[in-house]
């Protein structure tokens, strides 16, 4: 006589496998979820790193020296940030490889609706104001402000006064807002202690 499996027990083994499956399955996608979750915020952590980076060695670098407007007219002061704007303006060394070379580049910090981007003008003084390369350092921002510091008072913008025109801020703190509450802020000294001449 034939003996084989009962209508019961092959019912019982797929129930027993469709449970098995399900546990795995569920376990297999939190892991994937999660997975992306951490890539994420990997990806994040890493723009925000590279966001201080870029903005303290521009500031460790800058020179104390005028801006020159696209007449090639020097300006009275060697940095600016106006009154409650989203944007400042400096000129810095400008990296060759992994060494600063001699040459001087304008760089502009700015928010351009929702994008906070780095101008790297080709000149100190350039003739055109349209001659820069732009690099985006960070998506959905909805707020930066700026504040720039003499290391006896803080100021919403620089120059403060004429006294100030000819001097660089000791340091400078940047505070951005992104989408879902997430806030950033930098302090950073800019190691100019003197004015230009």
């Amino acid at each position: 006589m034939f003996k084989g499996f009962t209508l019961i027990e092959v019912l019982i083994s797929l129930v027993i496998l469709s449970i098995i499956t399900i546990i795995t399955s569920t376990f297999l996608q939190s892991s994937i979820q999660s997975k992306e979750i951490v890539f994420s915020q990997s990806a994040q952590t890493l723009r925000i790193n590279l966001l201080g980076d870029t903005l303290r060695e521009d500031i460790t670098n800058a020179v104390n020296v005028n801006l020159i407007d696209t007449r090639g007219e020097p300006q009275p002061h060697t940095f600016e940030s106006s009154l409650n704007a989203d944007s400042f303006i400096f000129t810095t060394k400008v990296r060759a490889g992994r060494n600063f070379s001699d040459s001087l580049a304008r760089i502009e910090y700015l928010l351009d609706g929702s994008r906070f981007l780095r101008k790297q003008f080709y000149a100190s003084a350039p003739a055109n104001s349209d001659d820069f390369f732009e690099t985006i350092l960070l998506n959905n921002v909805t707020n930066v402000s700026l504040e720039f510091s003499d290391k006896n008072s803080w100021s919403p913008s620089w120059p403060k006064n004429t006294i100030d025109e000819q001097k660089f801020p000791q340091l400078i703190r940047i505070y951005i807002e992104q989408d879902q509450g997430k806030s950033y802020t930098w302090v950073i000294n800019s190691n100019l202690h003197h004015s230009y001449e």
